[in-house]
């Protein structure tokens, strides 16, 4: 199983569907804050390139997150590329609750915010 994980500046609704037509995120960070907070959430993540942070251990298989630049230095949104693993959806949630976010699961069409699982790594 493998789905994908929009991380962004969302406003605080109950369903995707609720977000309105007129929202517009914000970026989410400082490229260097934003690796500093996956790596105190997953201390196992590792830098690819300035763009990309993966996280392989048993358990979660494999997550690539891919940083989507506004520019050189701030980060506009997030994905994460989850690819199985048993422990991926918790390790997701506890990038989301240091980060402060919330996220749009693919799988489900609706939003992740990190709060729903008691799980930890």
């Amino acid at each position: 199983m493998s789905w994908d994980i929009f991380i962004q500046d969302l406003p605080d609704v109950p369903s995707i569907n609720d977000v309105p037509a007129s929202h517009r995120p914000k970026p989410i960070g400082e490229r260097d804050t934003i690796v500093a907070q996956i790596k105190e959430a997953v201390p196992f993540a590792e830098e690819q390139d300035s763009d990309w942070v993966f996280i392989r251990q048993p358990g979660i298989m494999d997550i690539s997150i891919q940083l989507h630049m506004e520019n050189a230095t701030t980060v506009r949104y997030m994905v994460a590329h989850v690819h199985a693993g048993d422990q991926s959806a918790a390790c997701v949630a506890a990038i989301l609750r240091v980060m402060k976010l919330r996220a749009h699961d693919t799988s489900t069409g609706e939003l992740f915010d990190g709060y729903s699982l008691d799980e930890s790594l």
